[in-house]
């Protein structure tokens, strides 16, 4: 039995908890852990429907590679640290002030593109879910 989505209000489809535990993250930290495992869980389960499915995947994909760029950002925010100061070392005089805030506004700006991609793709979840829609190219990396 399939029922329409109701014309207004909230429903808190099992996607839809997946996708405000992502955006919660943003202040928890660790939310995101809770989400994904649902994800695989919900995904696997028989009584899941196709449209939830798709959503499923498009939210374990968002975290993957989520995970990535952080993990990219972090590699980016030491390599400007410590390449600074080796460099400084090598050279045997000061770090240079200039390769330091290059590098941090690098970091800065690739965490921050990052955070607008992650906040977006889980938005854009949110709402199909909503509606009971599914998410129209789940493996895609973008939107």
């Amino acid at each position: 039995m399939d029922e329409t989505p109701p014309a207004t209000g909230v429903t808190l489809y099992r996607p839809t908890i997946v996708g405000l535990l992502y955006l919660l993250n943003i202040f928890l930290g660790f939310s995101v852990f809770v989400g994904v495992v649902l994800a695989y869980i919900w995904r696997g389960e028989p009584e899941t429907q196709d449209w939830e499915k798709t959503h499923y995947t498009y939210l374990i994909r968002t975290f993957w590679v989520g995970l990535v760029l952080v993990l990219g950002t972090f590699v980016l925010f030491f390599a400007s640290v410590f390449g600074v100061a080796l460099n400084a070392e090598a050279g045997g005089g000061e770090p240079h002030a200039a390769g330091f805030v290059a590098g941090m506004f690098g970091w800065i700006a690739v965490w921050m593109l990052a955070a607008i991609w992650f906040c977006a793709r889980t938005i854009l979840s949110l709402v199909k879910a909503g509606k009971r829609q599914p998410m129209p190219n789940p493996g895609t990396w973008l939107f």
